[in-house]
């Protein structure tokens, strides 16, 4: 994944410099470092310290959350129906909640301005 950002933006004439590489690199690539292979090393050592906004989660809950949000952004990328399902609303707010273990102000943001239940209270 890693080496594909990288020819992603050599071949859209980009800098290839960390913060372009960052912007690069997949939703799946980083849901994959929550995984359990990186427990013991990544996660133990400095991972964790991006979700102690609200006192801190277990790399399963941070890994487990932010995979069932990426399921659910692949259905919406692939224009699968979502609108059937009951658990949108639930969703929403576990998106939210997800925010808020990163950072609390962010999250805060990111509930005034989502449009969801309006745009989910429409017919």
């Amino acid at each position: 994944m890693i080496f594909d950002a990288r020819d992603t933006l050599v071949k859209d004439r980009k800098p290839v410099i960390p913060g372009q590489m960052l912007a690069e690199l997949k939703f799946a690539f980083w849901v994959g470092l929550l995984g359990p292979h990186y427990d013991s090393t990544i996660w133990r050592k400095a991972l964790y310290k991006a979700f102690l906004a609200r006192g801190g989660r277990p790399r399963r809950e941070v890994h487990s959350r932010l995979n069932a949000i990426r399921r659910l952004r692949n259905r919406i990328a692939h224009h699968e129906p979502i609108f059937q399902k009951n658990n949108l609303e639930q969703a929403h707010d576990e998106i939210i909640e997800a925010i808020s273990w990163m950072c609390r102000n962010t999250a805060s943001w990111a509930q005034y301005h989502s449009r969801f239940a309006v745009v989910f209270a429409a017919d």
